[in-house]
């Protein structure tokens, strides 16, 4: 990449990271003057887990040290059965899979993990902690540890994001692939910086970049954040009880800064490109009609990387697809596994 092109992507993004700062920063000064008596990052005390946490319909409860680090994950289904393992996204963790959990564990053994950094996991100190590699080199130790070589990959968002580097650095150890509401890094990148529309829904990730102000920003007014992004008027499949679950875990302490260093880690001004991958692995891609962030044209870009993937778009459906419309994901990957009899 030419260096008018790495100085002209430098100084858009930190335009524009300073541009939606500005904005949050003007949000919190009329917050203040609308009602200057108030603390609006005054949170509720959630020192109990709400009980769907432990409901043993989901699983068991456990932990692994993978790639170094103590991942938290819930096991559910028989362990002799082919593995299925669930990558959440951002802002999520393990929950976000209780439909899927629940509806495969009788034909695969399912895990579903909270990432590092997320939920029950360990939180490593430091941005490098969170770099891609590590983060796909946790699901290649993590399918080790559990005694596989192989397995159904599920993914959703960053977990998305990881999965798809993992099918480029470790196809064999992948049955299927299916990746929802996401997409690759270099996808990503060239559809960021070749369309305006996918630019201006990206803004989260040039705000994310800003120290400290985004985790202030989502623990506003009891993380109202959570019930914005993920409930939908007019469903009913995301309960006030599931956004519960995750102000519960979100809202300790040090619970932001890891999720979001995922995007600090990995953001980049220029990125290589990298071949077109044509190794014969069965890759259902899914995006939502209304997805809030990304755009349905990265399906083009992610054709001219993957030989054998089969795209989809979930209609009337938004981000989090698999929480939203669970019976439709579920409906999609059941039928995808058994055309490729997996």
């Amino acid at each position: 990449m030419s260096v008018s092109t790495y100085l002209h992507h430098f100084f858009v993004s930190n335009l524009l990271t300073l541009y939606y700062s500005g904005l949050v920063l003007l949000g919190f000064l009329w917050s203040y003057v609308k009602n200057p008596f108030a603390d609006p990052w005054a949170q509720k005390l959630r020192l109990e887990p709400p009980p769907c946490l432990t409901d043993t319909k989901y699983g068991v409860h456990k932990y692994i040290k993978v790639n170094n680090t103590k991942l938290h994950y819930v096991e559910s289904g028989d362990p002799s059965k082919p593995l299925m393992v669930f990558l959440h996204g951002f802002p999520e963790f393990w929950y976000s899979w209780r439909h899927q959990i629940t509806e495969f564990n009788k034909d695969y053994w399912c895990i579903a993990i909270d990432m590092r950094g997320y939920g029950d996991s360990e939180r490593p100190d430091g941005l490098e902690a969170y770099d891609l590699k590590q983060l796909v080199e946790d699901v290649r130790d993590l399918i080790r540890q559990l005694g596989r070589e192989k397995c159904v990959l599920v993914a959703h968002d960053w977990g998305g994001l990881i999965a798809c580097r993992f099918r480029d650095v470790h196809p064999d150890a992948l049955s299927a692939l299916v990746v929802l509401a996401s997409t690759s890094q270099e996808a990503w990148y060239h559809e960021l910086w070749g369309s305006d529309e996918q630019r201006k829904k990206s803004w989260y990730v040039f705000f994310y970049r800003m120290p400290g102000l985004a985790e202030k920003l989502l623990r506003m007014n009891d993380m109202a954040a959570f019930d914005t992004v993920m409930r939908v008027p007019g469903k009913d499949t995301i309960t006030t009880q599931d956004i519960e679950c995750f102000k519960y875990w979100f809202g300790k302490p040090t619970a932001l800064t890891p999720p979001i260093n995922y995007y600090r880690s990995n953001f980049a001004y220029t990125l290589a490109d990298k071949p077109r991958c044509e190794r014969p692995v069965p890759f259902l891609y899914a995006l939502a009609q209304n997805d809030a962030y990304l755009s349905t044209t990265l399906i083009d870009k992610m054709k001219n990387y993957y030989a054998h993937i089969e795209p989809t778009i979930i209609e009337n459906c938004g981000h989090f697809a698999q929480q939203e419309e669970p019976a439709k994901v579920n409906s999609l990957i059941r039928n995808f596994l058994s055309k490729h009899k997996v």
